[in-house]
């Protein structure tokens, strides 16, 4: 990125910051992601439980590993032997919910589309904190720019990567299915932190998920 660019970027991300902060999440700032899991370690006490959303960014941040380094009592919902739904339902009791958002509002919005909802409904209630790590390519102006990203972008490309049989797929966007497969079924914009900042928004200055 050359410094016309980055001085554009930061200008955007700070009016997010400021509208965010406004509306009780708290926010921090991180430039690579590499730094995500040593800045999670530095704010999250060692022995806590912990859970996850489903999530690209966690995998590209390498988060996981982490999370099963033993550091955290991690609730892991990949591991063959657990019981996914049981898994879900108690990730609503732990310390620290770890995951991502399909947009970040300038205007200070969490904005996600949801398959099950277990990701959206920790957000909202259940665990004592949220972490959400967010790479800039998700920062857009409003709503409607965060829904259309999700349609464009963010679904066909869960579709692709999860092999669902969706007319998103061929076409390349949202066509509002009704297909047994569809993903789409949940759709949550968070206005603010009702507890203020219960959710960390966590962003990194790099391109990250879907």
């Amino acid at each position: 990125m050359d410094k016309h660019h980055d001085q554009i970027l930061n200008k955007r991300l700070e009016r997010a910051i400021t509208n965010l902060k406004n509306h009780h999440f708290e926010v921090s700032v991180l430039e690579k992601k590499e730094e995500v899991n040593s800045f999670l370690e530095s704010i999250i006490e060692k022995g806590s439980t912990a859970a996850v959303g489903g999530s690209m960014t966690i995998n590209e941040t390498n988060t996981l590993a982490w999370l099963r380094s033993g550091y955290l009592k991690f609730i892991d919902r990949y591991d063959p032997e657990n019981d996914v739904h049981q898994v879900f339902h108690e990730s609503f009791n732990v310390d620290a919910y770890i995951t991502s958002s399909n947009a970040v509002t300038m205007s200070g919005e969490l904005v996600n589309t949801d398959g099950n909802g277990n990701r959206v409904a920790a957000m909202i209630y259940g665990p004592k904190k949220v972490y959400v790590i967010v790479g800039i390519n998700k920062l857009v102006s409003n709503i409607d720019e965060a829904q259309r990203r999700i349609e464009l972008y963010a679904a066909p490309m869960n579709c692709e990567r999860l092999n669902k049989d969706t007319p998103c797929r061929k076409v390349g966007e949202c066509v509002n299915c009704a297909v047994p497969e569809r993903i789409c079924s949940v759709n949550v914009v968070l206005h603010r932190s009702n507890t203020p900042q219960r959710i960390h928004v966590i962003f990194v200055k790099e391109d990250l998920g879907y």
